[in-house]
């Protein structure tokens, strides 16, 4: 209880110090409060992005897919026999890889693109047509507003059917009521049994629909365009997609994967693979250089600040020469006189610090609202930027501190 009554005495003495000298106490803590709102208002702003970001991605369907898709092998020259006769990226590759870690792999999706005359009673155009199997609609995000999804007799006989996005839907049916109804794909009559759910996402706010095009698409089942728009016997495929949840295992398969395709196209490297979760983790390596870079800006500013109330402290040491005299002569001894003035420093460091914390807020929400970013704020940025400047301002106080209690209370009291 006497530690206790102690430091509460202190307290009210350090307060009654910075109130009678708000000047000096200003000039103290401004330095804490910089370099606190820097580095809140720079991990802030970087977390936001960073939060955005993922957000996009989840709503392309995930962090965690890999992207296989067909590369030339020959840029010069003439192929050989072999490169000719390889049958390219093909549904048979995606069947087989799905094998590799049974239970692993959360999905898998194939498409096969083409372009086609898209005619209805309202509308005439050309048109990107995709055909797809697997699990495409989940592994991209879409989801369905009316209808059905392919079934599997759907994919196995090529039967036309088709579903749209949503701004197809509106200009090849204005009136309404797509499911059902006929559309000529090409020169195949195609029934639309599905319509997707309009997708929207804006990185900036007021910015543009980044998945306008995406509501332009327009799905069939992947083996309508291999057989009866390219005529293709071999299945081919403009991209394969597999979505493996655990790094580890994705790791694994990827290697695994890489064995299994080249020896199913005659040891030709005729593919590329676009590793989502790799993108994620230059990203984030990216997202963590940007948080060192604004920890730095905010520990420079605290160290100058630091520096500056070291200053201050000894001037104001030298005016309070004879109060510590007096202090010593009626009995305190140099641990309580050293106790005293970190008591004061850490005080101001506190009110600096949630002052600092308050600007930080204030910077960070201005500067992500001139960006049309909604703001995200870690609890964590708030204790590392608190931390550190409780950190500073202990070891700031240190020497001052400690030059107070060597004084001597006899030239202390003679002092003028």
């Amino acid at each position: 209880m006497r530690a206790t009554g102690a430091f509460r005495e202190r307290l009210r003495e350090a307060w009654v110090e910075i109130r009678q000298n708000l000047g000096r106490s200003l000039l103290q803590t401004l330095g804490v409060l910089l370099g606190v709102a820097s580095v809140l208002g720079g991990f802030s702003i970087s977390d936001s992005f960073r939060r955005q970001s993922e957000a996009l991605y989840i709503k392309l369907g995930g962090l965690d897919k890999l992207n296989v898709s067909p590369a030339t092998v020959v840029k010069d020259g003439t192929p050989s026999a072999n490169q000719t006769a390889n049958l390219g990226l093909r549904s048979l590759d995606k069947e087989e890889a799905e094998n590799i870690e049974q239970g692993k792999v959360d999905g898998a999706s194939l498409i096969r693109s083409a372009r086609a005359r898209v005619r209805t009673s309202w509308q005439d155009q050309d048109r990107r047509i995709t055909g797809i199997a697997g699990d495409h609609l989940a592994l991209e995000g879409y989801e369905l507003s009316a209808g059905r999804v392919f079934s599997p007799q759907d994919t196995q006989d090529a039967l036309p059917v088709v579903i749209l996005g949503s701004e197809p839907a509106k200009t090849f049916f204005p009136t309404g009521n797509a499911v059902g109804q006929v559309i000529r794909l090409g020169p195949v009559p195609a029934t639309v049994v599905g319509v997707l759910k309009e997708r929207v996402f804006h990185f900036r706010e007021g910015g543009r629909n980044i998945f306008r095009w995406r509501n332009r698409i327009i799905l069939v089942p992947s083996t309508l365009i291999q057989r009866r728009f390219q005529g293709d016997l071999y299945q081919r495929a403009d991209r394969v997609t597999f979505r493996i949840t655990k790094l580890d295992v994705m790791q694994t398969f990827q290697k695994q994967l890489v064995s299994l395709l080249k020896g199913n196209h005659r040891l030709q490297d005729d593919f590329r693979m676009d590793d989502v979760a790799a993108r994620i983790r230059r990203r984030d390596n990216q997202g963590d250089a940007y948080n060192i870079i604004f920890m730095l800006s905010g520990v420079l500013a605290l160290l100058g600040g630091g520096i500056v109330n070291v200053n201050i402290q000894m001037a104001s040491l030298k005016e309070r020469v004879r109060e510590v005299g007096v202090k010593m002569a009626i009995g305190a001894s140099g641990l309580e006189v050293f106790k005293t003035f970190m008591t004061e420093a850490l005080l101001m460091t506190v009110l600096g610090g949630f002052a600092g914390l308050a600007l930080g807020v204030l910077f960070s929400w201005t500067i992500t609202r001139n960006l049309g970013v909604p703001l995200y704020m870690d609890p964590a940025s708030f204790v590392w930027a608190f931390a550190l400047a409780c950190v500073f301002g202990f070891l700031f106080a240190l020497f001052p501190a400690w030059k107070a209690s060597r004084l001597s209370p006899m030239e202390a009291l003679r002092y003028e």
